[in-house]
């Protein structure tokens, strides 16, 4: 986390979606069952919502990602979202394991 003011946060994260990637996001808090962020990178540019809501089930969280590829990685724009998606599950299904492991 770079800063936080209210219900604002910026912060900085630096990883590999097929290519070595760093961003700045901008979260804005939508208490009290959600979040939005917006970031830039050298890939280009996102803006995200995630929304907590009762299931039968339990807790459940919507995510929803615009993605905008922009320079020469807007070349890999029709891959994107089927490689975003996977990303996502395998990282998600990693944080459920380790939630449910006590880690």
């Amino acid at each position: 986390m770079v800063s936080r003011e209210g219900d604002r946060i910026e912060m900085e994260e630096s990883g590999i979606m097929a290519f070595p990637f760093v961003a700045r996001f901008h979260v804005r808090l939508r208490p009290p069952d959600g979040w939005e962020a917006d970031a830039r990178s050298n890939m280009g540019y996102t803006h995200n919502t995630y929304r907590l809501f009762a299931d039968t089930e339990g807790t459940r969280l919507e995510m929803t990602f615009d993605v905008h590829l922009t320079g020469p990685y807007r070349l890999f724009a029709p891959f994107a979202r089927g490689f975003i998606v996977r990303k996502t599950s395998r990282e998600w299904d990693d944080y459920v394991v380790a939630m449910q492991s006590g880690r």
